[in-house]
């Protein structure tokens, strides 16, 4: 069952966690998992499933900071 109290009440980065929904979606394409059958076939859900409950971890993205210039 998809937790939609997680999607509400998630705080974090919502651009990474949907960067690391799909990413994850796109491994489950590609190699498959043993609980798709329970979500009829549903990747992005799966994947969403696996993000939010834990099951698949993932690290924040962090903005890109300008790099100092070497020589200034």
């Amino acid at each position: 069952m998809l937790p939609i109290y997680e999607i509400i009440n998630y705080t974090g980065n919502r651009y990474s966690l949907t960067k690391a929904i799909m990413k994850r979606a796109r491994q489950i394409n590609f190699i498959g998992d043993e609980e798709l059958e329970d979500f009829h076939g549903k990747i992005v859900t799966l994947s969403l499933k696996q993000i939010l409950t834990n099951e698949i971890k993932y690290s924040q993205i962090d903005e890109e900071k300008p790099k100092e210039s070497e020589g200034t």
